[in-house]
C-alpha cells in the first residue's frame, strides 16, 4: 500500500469500548446463554475480545461471507461457511462483524439464521460507516461510528494484509 496510514482508533480505546459493550450485552442477557457468531475473517479479534470481557455463559461460532474485492463491495454476499442447525435452533445469537458498511453482509446473516429458528439474533459491530449504507440496516450494538474512511487494522484488511495491526487506521489518500 503506498498511501500513509494514520491511527483513528488506538488500543487503549478499542479495548475500553469493547468492554462496555462486553457489558451492555451481559446486562440485556443476564444468566442467559449467547452465541457469538463471529464472521470470519475481519471480526475474530473483535468478538476474541469480545468475549474474554463477557462475564455470561457464552459460545462460539462462526460464519465466513464474502461481499468485497480490495476497497470495494461487490455488491452481493455469498455464505463461504455456513452454520449447523443445531448450533442455532432455540439460542441467543448475536452475529459479530467488524464494519457495517453497506448493510448488505449483516441484513443478510440475519435474515439466514432466522431460517434456523433462533431464540433471539442480535448484531455487534465494532465500526459503522453509515455513509456508505445502501440497505437500512441498524446494528443493536455499535462500537464505534466513523466516516467514509477506508480502515485497517484489528481484523479490517487490505487484500488480506494489515488485520494484525492492534488499533485501527485509516489510509489517507493524498
Amino acid at each position: 500500500m503506498e498511501n500513509k496510514m494514520e491511527i483513528l482508533i488506538n488500543k487503549e480505546d478499542l479495548q475500553k469500548r469493547i468492554k462496555e459493550i462486553a457489558e451492555e450485552i451481559r446486562k440485556d442477557y443476564k444468566d442467559e446463554e449467547v452465541v457469538f457468531c463471529s464472521v470470519l475473517k475481519g471480526a475474530v479479534f473483535f468478538t476474541v475480545d469480545l468475549m474474554k470481557n463477557y462475564e455470561g455463559p457464552c459460545l462460539l461460532d462462526c460464519v465466513r461471507v464474502s461481499s468485497y474485492e480490495g476497497e470495494n463491495s461487490t455488491g452481493n454476499v455469498t455464505l463461504k461457511l455456513p452454520l449447523k442447525k443445531e448450533n442455532v435452533e432455540g439460542k441467543n445469537i448475536i452475529i459479530v462483524e467488524d464494519i457495517v458498511d453497506t448493510g448488505r453482509t449483516l441484513k443478510y446473516l440475519t435474515e439466514y439464521l432466522k431460517e434456523f429458528n433462533p431464540k433471539s439474533v442480535k448484531t455487534c459491530s465494532l465500526l459503522d460507516k453509515k455513509a456508505r449504507r445502501v440497505v437500512e440496516f441498524d446494528a443493536d450494538y455499535v462500537g464505534f461510528s466513523i466516516d467514509d474512511l477506508f480502515v485497517i487494522g484489528y481484523g479490517l484488511d487490505y487484500d488480506e494484509k494489515y488485520r494484525n495491526f492492534p488499533y485501527i487506521a485509516y489510509v489517507k489518500n493524498d
